[in-house]
């Protein structure tokens, strides 16, 4: 299945965990099918002559040296599951795939560091959930992983949608208002009659209304989050020099360093607005 036709069957079907647990049981074994370019284009920000240095990027070192876990481990650590030290462990195996994954959810308005506490959640309850029956154990984990950072961006940017839909309805109470007091007050009013303002204002409800997540552009360009995936080693069999990465992306020497600092500062940065309109 496509990321985003589990997406889309996500959000339609299993916003609540049961529904999801069904919707897994009835799909065993399920394996997701990466698309390989994203076409959304990247948040445009304005440049920065400086680099912001913060947890994100201390967190992303620190978990570059967790070793993955062997398939012999995992599997004695499922065994022992009810102990702390074992969910500990199998939680902690995870950090660096969670990290990985909440790059396809960096969305402009999001902060990285909250998908990666979503992203933990779900390990968390992939784990309580999980079931030999529903195959492999690490592919089970993405999957709710996935689940729970999208549903929490799904969830911010529609409260956007309905912070902005609150906006042009008052501001089309607003010119009716205005309107009245200014027959009642022989005013001269605007030049644009009212029903022509009051249907531009429903086009941008109904404008608002179409958005969802894959509306918002996200933080990184392609080149920015592969960068960062091979320095902090999130992808791949080990971490990577700028020098290495410069060659395996055929980057100009000198080229990969202000790139890195770029997207890291990026990411480092706080929310904002997901929607602007």
């Amino acid at each position: 299945m496509k990321v985003r036709e589990l997406e889309k069957e996500i959000l339609a079907n299993c916003i609540e965990d049961k529904d999801f647990i069904k919707f897994l049981k009835s799909n065993p074994g399920l394996k997701l099918e990466l698309e390989s370019v994203d076409i959304r284009k990247e948040e445009k920000v304005e440049e920065n002559s400086y680099v912001v240095e913060g947890i994100v990027g201390e967190y992303l070192e620190e978990i570059s040296y967790i070793q993955p876990l062997s398939k012999e481990e995992i599997n004695d650590l499922m065994e022992t599951l009810d102990e702390e030290e074992s969910s500990h462990k199998l939680v902690e195996g995870n950090l660096r795939e969670v990290a990985n994954i909440a790059f396809d959810y960096l969305i402009a308005g999001i902060d990285y560091l909250d998908l990666i506490q979503e992203g933990n959640i779900g390990v968390i309850k992939a784990l309580e959930e999980y079931r030999p029956s529903n195959g492999d154990v690490l592919e089970y984990i993405k999957l709710w992983v996935r689940r729970e950072m999208l549903l929490f961006i799904d969830e911010r940017v529609e409260t956007e949608k309905y912070m902005y839909k609150g906006y042009f309805a008052k501001r089309k109470e607003e010119l009716i208002e205005h309107e009245i007091v200014a027959e009642l007050e022989e005013e001269q009013v605007d030049e644009i009659p009212l029903d022509e303002k009051s249907e531009i204002i429903e086009e941008k409800i109904n404008e608002v209304e179409k958005l969802d997540f894959t509306s918002v552009p996200k933080k990184l360009s392609q080149v920015e989050e592969e960068i960062l995936k091979r320095y902090y080693g999130l992808v791949g069999d080990k971490r990577e020099s700028l020098f290495e990465i410069e060659n395996e992306l055929d980057l100009k020497r000198g080229e990969g360093e202000p790139l890195f600092e770029e997207a890291l500062t990026k990411i480092s940065l706080g929310g904002g607005r997901s929607l602007k309109i």
